[in-house]
């Protein structure tokens, strides 16, 4: 999947910011400035302005029980167009509802977007803290098994892109990206990528590719609590189920491209 094109102007970083918010409020159900100011750095007096800017289009309504801000139903009008992943969704479902019956550890559904990984679907419960991760929750590349499980499987001209995007060059971020990518020579060879505490000093985790022949069409993860496993647990216990789950969704991807691409279907 590209990356996201480099715009031909300077961003509009009023439109940035407000997007940005939207986002952040969308992400925490209840938003107050202060905890959009901590969470975006953004200014009180800007965080305002766009807040009622956002409250007068009718994306955003005040919560007077919460003091804080949620958005509207209208959101949901801007993903109306915006169909990818839902066949994937649509045909993985029923395969990672039947593996959460024998996996008693959450699992996420992801795909590449830009620079990050997307949850299209998750098992997991809102109500554990440290677990909780809500379908469309954006995750870094980087540090999140997903990601990695991502970069480890796609072809090495397209990773060296992404690393370009995520990466300085200064002495430090060289040292980074030349860690990251020989874990990520590490991953390929054993066949999944791990998430050790990187992500959240709470979980561990590790992630497997959906592929179709040579391109990565998601990613799928299991996560633990890092009190109930060490990592050698987490990989002896729940990479092959892991894996036989993306090989089915796999299958039923292809299966399905096949049907469409044949003449009737």
């Amino acid at each position: 999947m590209p990356l996201e094109k480099k715009p031909s102007y300077p961003p509009i970083n009023a439109l940035v910011r407000g997007l940005a918010l939207l986002a952040e409020i969308n992400r925490l159900g209840v938003a107050s400035v202060g905890a959009l100011g901590q969470a975006t750095g953004v200014s009180k007096s800007t965080i305002v302005r766009n807040l009622e800017t956002l409250e007068y289009t009718g994306f955003i309504a005040r919560d007077p029980g919460h003091e804080g801000y949620v958005v509207t139903a209208k959101v949901l009008a801007l993903s109306a167009g915006y169909d990818r992943g839902r066949r994937l969704i649509d045909l993985a479902t029923p395969i990672l509802n039947e593996f959460r019956g024998r996996m008693p550890w959450p699992s996420d559904l992801a795909i590449f977007d830009g620079e990050a990984m997307v949850i299209l679907e998750t098992s997991r419960n809102p109500g554990a803290l440290a677990l909780n991760r809500p379908v469309g929750a954006r995750l870094p590349l980087t540090q999140s098994a997903l990601g990695r499980a991502y970069l480890a499987n796609i072809g090495p001209v397209e990773c060296a892109a992404i690393l370009d995007k995520l990466f300085g060059d200064t002495g430090p971020e060289r040292r980074r990206r030349a860690a990251l990518i020989a874990a990520l020579d590490r991953y390929r060879a054993q066949g999944f990528a791990e998430n050790d505490q990187s992500l959240s000093a709470h979980t561990r985790g590790v992630g497997v590719a959906i592929k179709i022949e040579a391109e990565v069409i998601a990613c799928v993860n299991t996560i633990v609590l890092c009190e109930a496993m060490s990592m050698a647990e987490v990989a002896a216990r729940c990479v092959a189920p892991l894996q036989a789950v993306a090989g089915r969704i796999a299958e039923a991807l292809a299966a399905d491209h096949g049907k469409r691409g044949a003449p009737g279907g």
